[in-house]
């Protein structure tokens, strides 16, 4: 790819991880405008908006490991930088950039309130934020991607497309 277009992919990944964090942080900043714990039906029996604090990671899990989780996630960022090139095709740079921000929003999260704000709560699953969907969307992406779709390229590569 030349150095121009190359660039562009750069810019657009770079924005669409800044758009995500903006969203995911503002959405974090208005919830905790209600007292923790406070509950608000969005779709009656279905979404609710809480205010809940986590100082875990998903599902509740580690409760009050706070330090080892932040240091836990800058080593995982680190890791997606190191690595990142080797992700070729667009829809994996997309996938880690999702990722990638899902990492960072609930990092900046722990470091500047030490606890995540999760916010969307469907009654039934562990109430969760716009970074943690960024993270499960980014992780069965390159599952999916790795498993079928990466396959499905290489076979039809080897066909003569």
């Amino acid at each position: 790819m030349a150095a121009k277009g190359k660039r562009f992919y750069y810019y657009f990944y770079g924005w669409l991880l800044l758009l995500l964090l903006v969203v995911d942080q503002l959405a974090k900043a208005l919830i905790r405008g209600l007292p923790a714990g406070e509950r608000l039906a969005v779709i009656p029996g279905f979404l609710w908006l809480s205010h809940v604090r986590n100082t875990g990671s998903s599902f509740g899990l580690f409760q009050g490991w706070n330090a080892i989780l932040i240091w836990v996630s800058i080593l995982f960022l680190g890791l997606l930088l190191y690595y990142h090139d080797s992700f070729r095709t667009k829809a994996e740079k997309i996938f880690l950039t999702l990722l990638f921000m899902g990492v960072l929003g609930n990092l900046v999260d722990r470091v500047f309130l030490g606890s995540v704000t999760d916010i969307f709560d469907l009654g039934w699953f562990p109430v969760f934020n716009v970074a943690d969907s960024c993270l499960t969307i980014g992780v069965i992406g390159l599952i999916l991607y790795e498993l079928f779709w990466k396959k499905e390229r290489a076979v039809r590569k080897g066909a003569g497309q």
